[in-house]
């Protein structure tokens, strides 16, 4: 008994600073709980804060402890490569790649003009074009619709209306319709599974990458002895948290695919996302925010 008085004494005796973990180079104790974080412009790396090497062009990461090129530029590797932008375009929103103006659309590295029929004008996208009110499209041209082909169009319209507002107060998603006005068939598709895959680092204490997975259904009413083209686009937003971070980011993705339906068709299809994380970063939670899946477009042949 009084070896171990004299053993906690002793302890009371030594300074707290001798006990405590001692701090690396360039980094500072968390605000939180125990233990420490590198400094803004340092990385952590084992037991060591690394200096951020910022390339030519780059920037210090919101984090911190990493880098982003400037805008107007792209990552590729350790450098940052201007952004080549051809004529008829602009930056796009981030800043690290083009888009085509409105009037035109993209063919591999060009612009290229959008040209508008008689009775046609430029799509909500303004990257290709479709008919006006009461023509439809023949191959390259818009014709006019009988009366009875209008009036069915009225129709439904009135119907899809209709199954929307009754879709949204049963509180139905996942889901997107679209109507071929030629033959007023319906083409619709449904999320029917989701799942998300992550991959370890070597290390096996965070995340280097996510893989994400969509699986839809396609299906339509058509009843025609033709086929229905149909282009899906589907998109997946991840929530994700790194280590000794208390801010949660995102990221988002998008895929198309398309299928040819024929009368009563029905198609399954899935898409695969990923997402890598900086190792910077050191990842260790992520999970599936948002998906859904819309139908772009729906041409009879």
């Amino acid at each position: 008994m009084k070896l171990l008085f004299w053993f906690l004494s002793l302890l009371l005796m030594i300074p707290s600073s001798s006990l405590a973990q001692s701090l690396p180079d360039n980094a500072h104790k968390n605000s939180y709980g125990n233990g420490w974080s590198c400094d803004r412009g340092f990385y952590k790396s084992g037991e060591k804060c690394i200096a951020v090497k910022i390339p030519q062009n780059g920037k210090l990461n919101y984090l911190g402890n990493g880098w982003d090129c400037q805008r107007g530029f792209y990552k590729s590797g350790d450098q940052c490569i201007k952004v080549e932008i051809p004529a008829n375009a602009k930056l796009n929103y981030l800043g690290n790649g083009w888009d085509c103006n409105r009037g035109y659309y993209k063919s591999g590295g060009q612009c290229i003009a959008v040209i508008i029929p008689k009775n046609g004008k430029l799509n909500y996208l303004g990257n290709s074009w479709e008919c006006e009110s009461n023509f439809k499209k023949s191959g390259n041209i818009c014709v006019a619709m009988t009366p009875q082909e209008i009036q069915k169009q009225k129709e439904v319209e009135k119907a899809f209306k209709l199954e929307m507002e009754r879709r949204k107060r049963q509180g139905v998603s996942g889901d997107d319709c679209e109507t071929e006005y030629k033959t007023g068939a319906e083409v619709c598709v449904e999320i029917t599974g989701a799942d998300i895959d992550c991959n370890e680092s070597y290390s096996g204490n965070y995340y280097r990458d996510c893989d994400v997975t969509l699986d839809y259904e396609i299906q339509t009413d058509y009843k025609g002895g033709s086929y229905i083209d149909v282009e899906v686009e589907c998109t997946v937003e991840i929530e994700y948290k790194g280590r000794e971070t208390y801010t949660t980011q995102s990221d988002s993705n998008s895929e198309t695919e398309t299928y040819s339906l024929y009368a009563h068709g029905s198609e399954s299809g899935s898409m695969s996302f990923n997402f890598s994380f900086s190792s910077y970063n050191e990842i260790t939670k992520v999970k599936i925010s948002s998906a859904e899946c819309e139908i772009n477009s729906v041409d009879l042949y």
